[in-house]
């Protein structure tokens, strides 16, 4: 099972980016175990984030790292370590 420091968080997705596209933009930096975009429970349409994960966490950190102000599909991406920003969520709310 691959690390939580091997997902990240990608976010400010196009609509209209797909997972192939997705993955097809971030699979230069390693192997990817899986692609998933959180979509809306009604429409079933992307809601403008979704999750990569490398099979290695070095290559997830070398994704975000080159990455970092890149464009997908017209818009600006922004990513960061799954498992840092749902602590960061959780620590908030206790506040």
């Amino acid at each position: 099972m691959p690390s939580e420091e091997g997902k990240l968080l990608v976010g400010g997705l196009n609509f209209n980016t797909d997972e192939q596209t997705l993955e097809d933009q971030f699979s230069s930096f390693g192997p990817i175990s899986e692609v998933f975009f959180v979509k809306g429970r009604e429409t079933q349409q992307s809601r403008g984030f979704g999750y990569i994960t490398f099979t290695n966490r070095e290559h997830a950190s070398d994704a975000m790292k080159a990455m970092k102000r890149e464009s997908l599909d017209g818009r600006q991406i922004h990513e960061d370590h799954a498992g840092k920003l749902i602590f960061l969520k959780l620590k908030w709310r206790h506040f």
